[in-house]
């Protein structure tokens, strides 16, 4: 609540850079904000289910400060060799569906501290599903979590009652429209996604994980601008990390994401005027040490996880290629 208004909190996706929705989760706790629901799309959709599953900013911020590269990236070895040009994806998907069994506080939706909505959509039909909703909140928490991450060619599409589903942002990059609150209420969203309009240095330049992940980027701006335009609910007020240095797969810069989020979160306080009545709940100022300096953008293979090659390819029992 924040003023007698409810409040929902959007968590949009954008892999790793995601994190940065734990400093908007300790600034907001800061002030005193406690959504009343939880909104994710793909990396969204795990730092949602965290909240609402009752953990603090706190306990989230560590298992984000843990969490290793095989923790959720397992190359589908067999896959790669074998069906080649077939495969489903880079990565099987096992690690990850693992690791949220791990981390999540709760496996239910019944059993979250509050209403947690995550989106996925169905690859074959395109349908839109919201996770959570009444009907589609019998599964599992983590499997469903893990389908709204599945990003596709990075993760295989999730089975989930028989139908496969994949990344919820693929067509709703920032899904306020899933939010229940009412248009007196509020919508807090953390958007990801940004375009220099001058770049430091040239996309085409950085290669393919680069120029993926700006095509992504130019698509999520182009979608949000559409629906926020045709979108008649709450009112709604954007928090923007400044993440773009930061690879969507770049396990080294975890602090820092988190708090470029802090500074969006304090940045939105004094600019959004839903949030300036917000005071901290302690007389103590809010301070955030300066992210590190010595990348300012990131190099070409952070965007994306690296296409193994020749040489680094294990059959399973086997040694390595040569």
């Amino acid at each position: 609540m924040l003023n007698g208004r409810r409040v929902s909190l959007v968590l949009g996706g954008g892999g790793l850079k995601g994190l940065a929705h734990i400093g908007v989760l300790k600034v907001l706790a800061s002030r005193g904000i406690v959504p009343d629901e939880y909104v994710g799309a793909s990396v969204g959709s795990i730092v949602a289910a965290l909240a609402a599953g009752g953990l603090l900013p706190e306990q989230i911020e560590r298992i984000a400060l843990d969490i290793r590269r095989s923790d959720i990236l397992d190359y589908d070895w067999k896959g790669l060799i074998l069906r080649r040009g077939r495969v489903r994806s880079l990565y099987r998907g096992i690690a990850l569906r693992s690791w949220l069994r791990r981390v999540l506080p709760v496996d239910r939706f019944d059993r979250l501290v509050r209403p947690a909505y995550f989106t996925s959509v169905d690859v074959n039909t395109g349908e839109e599903v919201i996770w959570g909703r009444p009907a589609a909140r019998d599964f599992p928490l983590h499997e469903c979590v893990a389908a709204s991450c599945a990003i596709p060619g990075i993760y295989p599409p999730m089975e989930i009652g028989g139908r496969h589903y994949i990344d919820g942002s693929l067509v709703d990059t920032l899904p306020v429209r899933a939010a229940t609150v009412g248009r007196s209420d509020l919508i807090l969203a953390v958007y990801l996604d940004e375009v220099e309009d001058s770049p430091a240095r040239s996309i085409q330049r950085l290669g393919i994980g680069a120029i993926l992940e700006q095509a992504q980027s130019i698509v999520s701006q182009t979608l949000l601008r559409l629906r926020l335009g045709r979108f008649n609910g709450a009112p709604v007020a954007i928090i923007r990390p400044r993440v773009r240095s930061h690879g969507m797969f770049q396990f080294d810069r975890t602090e820092a994401v988190i708090r470029a989020g802090e500074e969006a979160a304090l940045r939105a306080m004094e600019t959004e005027p839903a949030l300036r009545e917000a005071t901290p709940i302690t007389r103590t100022t809010t301070r955030i040490r300066p992210a590190p300096a010595e990348r300012d953008m990131k190099e070409a293979g952070d965007g994306l996880p690296p296409i193994p090659g020749s040489e680094d390819l294990v059959p399973e029992g086997g040694a390595p290629t040569s």
